[in-house]
Order: C-alpha cells, then sequence, then structure tokens
C-alpha cells in the first residue's frame, strides 16, 4: 500500500514538473511571437492590443485546463498547448523570414556591371594568350573598364593594354575584322546592336572567354541621402523593369518599363505614369544628344531617374527595381497565376510556341514571362507590353494575398528578395501599412502613359546607325505633368485616356 501511495505521488510530482515546463515553453514562445510582431512595425497600437489580449486568454484558458481535476480536460489543455506552441513557432519563423526579406528589398547595395571578355567564335585560344595583344574597349566605359581589367591583371598577372572605341558598333566591328583579338566589354552595351541589321548574327558567333562582376563607382547617392517623408507627405517612385538578361537584380540593365508613381497617402490616390522604353529624349550623361529612354539602364538606375526627371520637370525620391525573369520562381511558388487578355496572340520570342488566349489565361512562371515579354504582335507594341506587366504584378500581388501563401511562403519569401530591391526606406512602407491597416478603405490608382510616333534616328548610345525610336508627343507629357501635379495638390483625378 506504501509502494502504491508512493508511485502515485511520483507520477503526480512529475507530471507537476511535466505541465510546469509545458507552461514555461507556451509562456517563452508566447512572449517571442508578441514580440516579434510588434518588432514588424506593421501593427497599430489596437492591434497589438488584441494580439497581446488573444495570447493572454490562450495562456489563462492553458494553465486553467492543465490543472483541471479531470484527465480529459487536461488532455485537450495538452493538445490546446502544442497547437499554441506549434502555431507560435511556425508563426516566429515566418515574421521572422518577411523580415529579412524586407531587409534583403531595402538595404541599399552596391550596383554592379557584368563585363566580359569576348573573342572571335573560331579562335580557341585562351584567356592569357587573349590578353597578350590589345583589348578592344569602349571609350565611354572608362570606370568600368578600369576596374574590369585590374581584376584581369590580377587574375592572369598580366599587364593588359587597351585600345579604345567610340561605339558598340565600332567595337564589335574591330574584332569582327581582326584589328583586336579580344574586347572587354559590358554585356548591356552590346544590347544596342540586337535590332541593328546584320548584327544579331556577328553577336551571336562571339565566344564568351571571361566574365566577371564590377561595383560601379558613379552612382549617385541621391536616393539614400534625404529624410522620408511622413504618411501623409506625396512621394514619387520610379519604378524599373527588365525582363531579358541578367538574373541579378544589382545589374545595370536596359529599363523596359519606366513607371513613375505619385503617390499621396492623404488622399489615397496614386498616378501611375507610364513611359514608353523607346522614348527618344536627351540622356542626362549625354550633354543633350537623344537616346532611347531604355538605354539610360545600361549607365545606373540614377541615371534613368535623372532623365525622367528633366523629361517630367519632377523630383524622384525612390525606385523601386523588378527584375521580371526572377518573376518566374515567385509565379510557381504560388502555383500559377490568371490574367485577363485583351487579345489572342502567340509569343514570336519564345522557342516554346506560347499561345494565349482572349479572356482568362491560367499561366505558370515560364508562360507569364512571355507573356510581359511579348510587343511585336500589337499595334501599340510597347504600350501594350507595359500594360501586360502590370496585369501580371497585379495578378502576383492578388495570388499573394490569398491562402495559397501559406504554403508556399518560405520560397515566395527567397524569390522576392531576389527579383525585388527598392530605395524606400522600410520605416516609410512600415508606417503605410500601419496606417492602413488603422484607416482601411481603397485607393484611387489611375494610369496614364505618354504617347508619340516612330522614326529612325542615330543615338548617344550607337550613333553609327539609325534605330526605331519614338518621337514624344509633348501635348500626353504636359497632360502627363499636369496629372502629377494635380495628385501633389490633393485633387481627385481620372484618366484622360478612361
Amino acid at each position: 500500500m506504501g509502494k502504491s501511495y508512493k508511485q502515485t505521488s511520483s507520477r503526480h510530482r512529475l507530471e507537476s514538473w511535466v505541465n510546469l515546463l509545458a507552461l514555461l515553453v507556451f509562456i517563452v514562445l508566447a512572449i517571442c511571437f508578441v514580440a516579434s510582431a510588434i518588432s514588424t512595425q506593421l501593427l497599430t497600437p489596437v492591434l497589438v492590443a488584441v494580439l497581446v489580449a488573444v495570447v493572454v486568454l490562450l495562456l489563462v484558458g492553458v494553465f486553467l485546463l492543465r490543472h483541471s481535476r479531470r484527465s480529459g480536460v487536461r488532455a485537450v489543455g495538452s493538445v490546446l498547448a502544442m497547437v499554441c506552441c506549434l502555431a507560435f513557432a511556425v508563426g516566429i519563423g515566418y515574421i521572422r523570414v518577411g523580415l529579412d526579406t524586407l531587409d534583403r528589398i531595402t538595404t541599399p547595395s552596391a550596383q554592379t556591371t557584368t563585363m566580359t571578355v569576348y573573342a572571335r567564335g573560331g579562335d580557341s585560344r585562351g584567356l592569357e594568350q587573349l590578353l597578350s595583344g590589345p583589348l578592344g574597349v569602349l571609350s565611354t566605359d572608362q570606370a568600368n573598364n578600369q576596374a574590369a581589367a585590374e581584376k584581369l591583371e590580377q587574375e592572369s598577372n598580366a599587364t593588359l593594354t587597351t585600345q579604345p572605341y567610340s561605339s558598340p558598333s565600332e567595337l564589335v566591328d574591330a574584332l569582327a575584322q581582326n584589328q583586336v583579338d579580344a574586347i572587354l566589354v559590358a554585356q548591356n552595351r552590346l544590347g544596342v546592336l540586337e535590332d541593328l541589321e546584320g548584327y544579331a548574327a556577328i553577336l551571336s558567333e562571339l565566344r564568351e572567354v571571361k566574365t566577371l562582376q564590377v561595383e560601379r563607382s558613379d552612382e549617385s547617392s541621391q536616393q539614400t541621402s534625404q529624410p522620408a517623408p511622413t504618411v501623409d507627405q506625396v512621394f514619387t517612385v520610379y519604378i524599373s523593369g527588365n525582363d531579358t538578361r541578367s538574373n541579378n537584380i544589382d545589374d545595370t540593365e536596359r529599363s523596359d518599363v519606366n513607371i513613375i508613381a505619385t503617390i499621396n497617402p492623404k488622399t489615397r490616390q496614386i498616378l501611375l505614369l507610364s513611359t514608353p522604353r523607346d522614348y527618344f529624349i536627351p540622356l542626362s550623361i549625354s550633354n543633350g544628344v537623344e537616346d532611347k529612354l531604355t538605354h539610360a539602364g545600361d549607365y545606373g538606375i540614377d541615371v534613368s531617374m535623372d532623365t525622367l526627371e528633366m523629361l517630367y520637370d519632377v523630383k524622384l525620391d525612390y525606385y523601386f527595381k523588378v527584375n521580371f525573369s526572377g518573376f518566374e520562381q515567385i509565379i510557381d511558388a504560388l502555383n500559377g497565376i490568371d490574367v485577363d487578355s485583351k487579345y489572342e496572340f502567340s509569343s514570336t520570342i519564345s522557342e516554346t510556341p506560347f499561345h494565349y488566349s482572349k479572356g482568362i489565361n491560367p499561366l505558370n512562371g515560364e508562360e507569364a514571362l512571355y507573356y510581359v515579354r511579348e510587343r511585336y504582335s500589337f499595334a501599340n507594341g510597347d504600350f501594350q507590353r507595359g500594360i501586360h506587366q502590370m496585369q501580371v504584378i497585379q495578378a502576383v500581388m492578388k495570388k499573394a494575398l490569398s491562402p495559397t501563401i501559406l504554403t508556399q511562403y518560405v520560397p515566395m519569401m527567397q524569390a522576392l528578395g531576389d527579383c525585388f530591391r527598392t530605395s524606400i526606406p522600410s520605416d516609410l512602407i512600415t508606417a503605410l501599412v500601419r496606417s492602413q491597416l488603422s484607416n482601411g478603405g481603397d485607393w484611387n490608382v489611375v494610369s496614364y502613359y505618354v504617347t508619340g510616333y516612330e522614326e529612325h534616328h542615330t543615338t548617344y548610345s550607337e550613333p553609327r546607325y539609325k534605330a526605331s525610336v519614338i518621337i514624344p508627343d509633348q501635348s500626353t507629357v504636359e497632360t502627363a505633368k499636369k496629372l502629377m501635379e494635380q495628385v501633389r495638390n490633393g485633387e481627385i483625378i481620372t484618366s484622360p485616356q478612361a
């Protein structure tokens, strides 16, 4: 009898210790979860109070259930405690991943340029042999040339000599005509030759010998040096998107999407102003010589911003850079998206014959990428491509807000970190979220695009050959300026193109 009493007493003590340990784990995880949620700075004071109240109620409920005299009730308390602990642990992990992604997206990073040594396709010599003679370079890209040459000299233990050429076509011609055995050039600078007659075949025959990344040393710091506006102040964001080249979001690339978002949080208005990639305007670095707007991105995102500031006589506060190639993994992680196409068409640039129907199209990542890249199937070309790119962005946002995100949260956050960069401070982003959670309500989003007509001209980036460009329709440019001013002044606007 005494032995049985001692065994029962021991079990009770053990059970008490297990209950105490489980309660301590529950409390620690609950505190960590609340602290993590608050650390996001996304919750309003009211939501924080509600969260704390719910956690306290769960804590009290688990405590009472676990200390019930009835074993069945205690079992319910145990299950509830385990479920809550699991939920808290998963919530902490999700919050951590989200914060890390926000940090990656908003932390300033150096712009890079991909520099490549090219040789003729039939020349099989190695790098050291090719570097023994003069290396053809662009005279307009001295900083990148020097940085890349220093890296090559360190790796090959050689002293390089360079032969400058004034344009990409002249540089490629020099290689093709045996004036030099190799050229060193930024990959994005050769993009201006892709649409020139005869050069597509020449570019396809080039052999990549060595590729290396160099940091830009001349980029502007204007976007990170200014104080952030409050949630009641108007601010502008340059949205830049490339959809065809490097998967490195920090690489300088031609910008195929050029949208200025004028945002007035006080009146809840957003104006999205789209400018065609081929708009023929002076770049901020070209001393008045016109070029395609898309080529500004080859010289850095700050040049694109400065160029648009000159065109619209407006100050751009921040940038938001999108790599549409990175959208593939996001869309696949979301198990696809749905887009509503205005036209029936087939992709003219993909190896796989993708076909899109008029109406709703379910798309995977690759299909969505070619949906946003297509422009030759439409009479309005780049204008329609810009519309498609905005459709895909909106479809991704809609799907990301659905329950699907819960099962693919981690891979989607990883993809977001790879294909987005912004100079918008994280404090401003979280303040806007808090304001939306607190005040609610819809935003008035108005879209407008400037137009023009096609001609052929030489450009600053390639002065030897004429390229297809869009001459700005100044009346639409003036309308765009007026719309931006109206949003800044707090007026309610509608799109003149609606």
